[in-house]
């Protein structure tokens, strides 16, 4: 590697190095094992690849869609009106970013649904953001060796924390479901405790799992299409949008990580909070407190 091809690259490594520097010194109650955080950023970046393949059929298929409404100038296809928006709507929101959000989702999925790791609030925050700048790096540095070092001090500021937003939301509806996940089992365990009413309504679960991808989803087409439209208002619209995203994300981050907690007492809290007459078997249900036996009456049906 030359002197210039080792400047672009590190130009181009160095916003995500940043950044997950920036994201580890927040995590306060554990830190995760570095070998976990390496392989989600390697997962992560390996991740441009199928995306690309990916994007090009779904696109490829839009394109194809979209075609009996366009208008033939000089030998040229054109979209106009609404028509256009709603063609870069779908390519944006679905050919791209829905392929590339996905992907994201399921190596979080993959690697840490069932990691001992995940033990804490902040867990799925910082675990989604390796995955995110993992593809936002390796991306990055694609795009810094084709357009030159002018491109990476935009993308700088722009593209690669845009993903890192993307997965401050993936991750903070992940980090709920895994919460309100274990809340559900001592939920369960109430319930068959007789401590509860048997039809007591469970804690919500699935709904947090689906927001995990679809905030993240909405929000990267968003951020594409406004971007891409090259109207005056898109540019007004995206530059308050990326504005927004700097103040809500990273304050996201400083309030998850400053409220940081271990799963089991951030159940409880759940619990808790849904059955304020039963803290002493819920805090001992979750292993945060002393046994209760002498307290529990199995015959005893509660209703809520």
């Amino acid at each position: 590697m030359n002197v210039h091809s080792f400047i672009l690259a590190a130009a181009a490594l160095l916003p995500a190095v940043v950044l997950c520097i920036y994201v580890f010194s927040k995590d306060r109650v554990e830190k995760e094992p570095i070998g976990l955080l390496l392989l989600l950023l390697v997962l992560g970046a390996a991740t441009c690849f199928p995306a690309a393949e990916i994007e090009e059929i779904v696109i490829t298929a839009i394109d194809k869609f979209f075609m009996p409404y366009t208008v033939n100038v000089g030998g040229v296809n054109f979209l106009y009106g609404d028509t256009f928006k709603l063609y870069n709507a779908c390519k944006y929101f679905i050919g791209v970013a829905l392929v590339e959000e996905g992907l994201k989702w399921a190596v979080l999925l993959l690697v840490t649904k069932n990691n001992k790791n995940l033990n804490s609030l902040f867990d799925g925050l910082i675990y989604a953001i390796f995955v995110s700048l993992g593809f936002a790096a390796l991306e990055n540095v694609m795009y810094v060796f084709r357009l030159g070092l002018s491109n990476a001090a935009l993308r700088a500021v722009t593209a690669v924390p845009g993903h890192m937003f993307d997965a401050v939301f993936m991750g903070y509806y992940y980090s709920m479901w895994q919460m309100h996940r274990r809340a559900r089992v001592v939920e369960g365990k109430l319930k068959n405790m007789h401590l509860i009413n048997q039809n007591a309504p469970e804690f919500p679960v699935a709904k947090f799992l689906v927001l995990s991808l679809l905030v993240p989803v909405l929000a990267h087409g968003a951020y594409d299409y406004c971007c891409t439209v090259g109207t005056t208002g898109a540019m007004i619209a995206f530059i308050a949008l990326l504005i927004f995203l700097y103040f809500y994300c990273f304050g996201k981050i400083r309030k998850m990580s400053k409220q940081d907690m271990g799963a089991s007492v951030y159940a409880a809290f759940l619990l808790v909070k849904k059955y304020p007459h039963l803290i002493e078997q819920i805090k001992y249900l979750c292993g945060i407190g002393t046994p209760v036996a002498d307290t529990v009456n199995t015959n005893t049906d509660t209703n809520i």
